[in-house]
C-alpha cells in the first residue's frame, strides 16, 4: 500500500507540474487491445492524461483481474490512422505472455536481420508485407533502445506499450517518459502516416463503430480510411496452463456433482 500511495502522489505531482490531467482510477476503459478484450477485468489507476499535448499519450498503472500477472504499466499513443492489428513481443520482458495472453502461431512473422532474437512479430494473415513496412529495421532498432523489455500492440489507430510493473517507478522516470513518447511519435508517425489498406472499402464506413475510430483529420482526407476486415484483430489461442485450469475445473465440478448426488441418494434411501 505504501508503494501504491507513493505512485499516486508521484503521478499527481507530475501532472500538476506538466499541466496534464490526472485521474485516480478508470474502470473498464473503452480501449481496444489484447488486454482489453474483456474490459470488465481491467482497472487503470494513477492515469496521466496528456492526450491534448503536441506529443499525446496516456499512461497508467493497470490491474488485470483474473490474470496470472495482475499488474503492469500501460502507455497509449494515438497514431495518424488505423492500422492492422500487430503485436511485437519482446523476448526478455514477456509481459503479455505472463498475463496468459497467447496468439495463434500461424500469425507469427520473422523480423529482418538480427532482431529475430530480440522480437517476435505477429500480424494477421496476408498482412505480412504491411507489418514489415511498419516495423522496419530502423524502427525496430529504435524500439530496442527506447522500450526494451516492453511488448507493443498496434490496434486501430493506437499504439499500446505494455511495460513491466516496475517500469517508471523511480524518481525522474516519469519525466523521461515524455522524451520517450516524443521519440516514438516521430518514428511511428513517419512509418504509418502514409499507410493505406486497399483491402478496406468505403462501404465499411457505414458501420458507426468503424467511423468512430477515425480522427477528424482522417475523415477529411481520402474520405476516411479503415482496415480490411481480416486485418483488424489478431486471433488468440488457449495456453497449456489455461487448458489445464479448464480441465481441473471440470474435474472438480464432476467430483462435486458426484458428492452431492451421493448425498441425495443417501438421504432418500439410506433410512431403508
Amino acid at each position: 500500500m505504501r508503494g501504491a500511495r507513493a505512485s499516486t502522489a508521484h503521478a499527481r505531482e507530475f501532472c500538476a507540474e506538466r499541466g496534464y490531467s490526472f485521474r485516480a482510477s478508470l474502470l473498464n476503459p473503452p480501449i481496444s487491445g489484447l488486454l482489453f478484450r474483456n474490459p470488465k477485468n481491467v482497472v487503470m489507476r494513477d492515469v496521466v492524461d496528456a492526450l491534448s499535448t503536441d506529443a499525446p499519450f496516456l499512461y497508467a498503472r493497470v490491474s488485470a483481474r483474473g490474470r496470472p500477472l495482475r499488474r503492469l504499466k500501460l502507455i497509449m499513443l494515438p497514431l495518424p490512422r488505423p492500422l492492422p492489428n500487430m503485436v511485437l513481443l519482446s523476448t526478455t520482458g514477456n509481459v503479455l505472455k505472463r498475463l496468459g495472453i497467447a496468439l495463434q502461431e500461424s500469425q507469427r512473422l520473422g523480423v529482418e536481420g538480427d532482431f529475430h532474437s530480440v522480437f517476435t512479430l505477429y500480424c494477421p494473415s496476408a498482412y505480412e508485407v504491411d507489418a514489415l513496412y511498419v516495423f522496419s529495421p530502423d524502427l525496430l532498432g529504435r524500439i530496442m533502445d527506447a522500450a526494451a523489455g516492453c511488448d507493443l500492440e498496434i490496434v486501430d489507430n493506437r499504439l499500446l506499450i505494455y511495460a513491466p510493473a516496475h517500469a517508471f517507478s523511480k524518481p525522474g522516470q516519469l519525466a523521461a517518459l515524455v522524451g520517450l513518447v516524443a521519440h516514438l511519435h516521430e518514428k511511428f508517425d513517419r512509418q504509418t502516416r502514409r499507410y493505406r489498406d486497399e483491402r478496406g472499402s468505403d462501404a465499411a464506413l457505414e458501420d458507426p463503430f468503424l467511423r468512430a475510430q477515425l480522427t477528424a483529420t482522417e475523415t477529411r482526407s481520402e474520405h476516411g480510411h479503415v482496415v480490411g476486415t481480416h486485418g483488424r484483430r489478431l486471433r488468440t489461442r488457449t495456453t497449456a496452463a489455461q487448458k489445464a485450469g479448464i480441465a481441473l475445473a471440470v474435474i472438480l465440478a464432476l467430483c462435486a456433482a458426484g458428492y452431492w448426488a451421493g448425498m441425495v441418494v443417501t438421504a432418500l434411501f439410506g433410512a431403508g
